[in-house]
């Protein structure tokens, strides 16, 4: 029996990176509903504005399909449920959030699809998730294919007289902000608040055109965002990176990846994660290795979001009391490890599963 296709224009971003052959498929879905043979759907939705249609993309390949196989573009997804109307105070829909995990159990376990994320999941989910490392959104590889990023490491500086140990970039978390602003690491920390117009963009960096948003991509090079850029001006300047995680569920419930992980990771820095509880043990899952030789890590284990980053400042604070030069010593062979890992891990093994052999990856 013939092996029959659909791949959304989206999927080609995939295919391209796991180098697949997407020529031979059908990309009209009336075209491919009156093909005869034994039918994969490959289904990508980038924007996630309307959580709707992407259900609803997905329940009318599921009525043609033998498997559908969806690959989020956004690491974690979040959503009201628009029934409850909206909120004028707030100028969004009421209710509760729901993320990525909901939208998968809307699925019935008996439901032929297969999901793909650039997230670990920390709750039970009816539908199996496959780890993508969409971190950078081109490619994990962009610091060795592109120009414009490997030149910026080429003007990373390995100095012992830096102006602070760490940098913070808050992007809208203004709790974050405040509570740094509050705290006795503050004044070692170079820190910024999108929100509240504390910008930063260094002069080896191309600026968003809205300094309140890195997610802009620029000139020839669209698929790079502002936000995938290392910065010089700020890592030459600081030992270590605290990352914040853009999406951070009250309930724990699923941890994201990004650039904000890639970029230390590429430039050899030690770094903490403002993120969900486990999101650490997440990372682990995935491969990597953290820094708990000399970073008290305790603060993976706080479920309170509140309480988690005051543990984060806390441990911040303790580390400036050693010696950055004893530091990453201790840590190097952890951190030539992550680099080797990010760059060399086969990330789209399952991807070419589904793709060439996509019933073994079913079963």
């Amino acid at each position: 029996m013939d092996t029959i296709r659909y791949v959304d224009t989206n999927w080609h971003h995939y295919c391209k990176r796991a180098q697949l052959d997407p020529t031979k498929t059908f990309t009209d879905f009336a075209h491919y509903k009156n093909a005869k043979g034994k039918k994969y759907s490959y289904i990508q939705d980038f924007g996630l504005e309307d959580i709707e249609h992407l259900e609803n993309k997905i329940k009318l390949h599921l009525d043609v399909a033998d498997h559908v196989f969806v690959g989020f573009g956004e690491p974690l997804i979040m959503y009201k449920d628009k029934s409850n109307g909206w909120d004028h105070e707030h100028n969004c829909w009421d209710g509760p959030w729901f993320y990525t995990d909901d939208f998968i159990n809307k699925f019935k376990k008996s439901d032929r699809i297969t999901f793909f994320a650039n997230a670990v999941s920390h709750v039970k989910l009816n539908h199996s998730m496959h780890y993508l490392n969409d971190m950078f959104f081109q490619d994990y590889n962009i610091y060795n294919d592109y120009e414009v990023c490997k030149t910026l490491l080429t003007k990373l500086i390995n100095k012992t007289n830096k102006k602070y140990y760490w940098e913070l970039m808050c992007s809208n978390n203004t709790d974050l902000y405040y509570l740094l602003k509050g705290h006795k690491v503050d004044p070692l920390t170079f820190s910024t608040c999108h929100k509240l117009g504390i910008t930063h963009w260094g002069p080896d960096v191309v600026a968003p055109k809205d300094s309140r948003s890195g997610a802009e991509s620029f000139g020839k090079y669209h698929n790079i965002r502002c936000s995938d850029l290392i910065d010089p001006s700020i890592y030459n300047e600081s030992y270590y990176s605290c990352v914040v995680e853009t999406v951070i569920p009250e309930d724990n419930r699923v941890s994201m990846f990004s650039e904000k992980q890639a970029k230390p990771i590429i430039a050899g820095r030690p770094f903490i994660i403002v993120g969900t509880k486990d999101h650490l043990k997440a990372f682990r899952s995935l491969g990597f290795k953290t820094f708990d030789k000399v970073i008290d890590e305790s603060y993976d284990d706080e479920p309170d979001f509140h309480k988690r980053v005051i543990k984060v400042l806390d441990s911040m604070n303790k580390l400036c009391e050693l010696d950055p030069v004893d530091v990453y010593a201790n840590l190097k062979p952890i951190l030539e490890h992550n680099k080797n890992h990010f760059y060399n891990n086969n990330w789209n093994y399952e991807l070419q599963k589904a793709w060439l052999t996509p019933s073994q990856l079913i079963e």
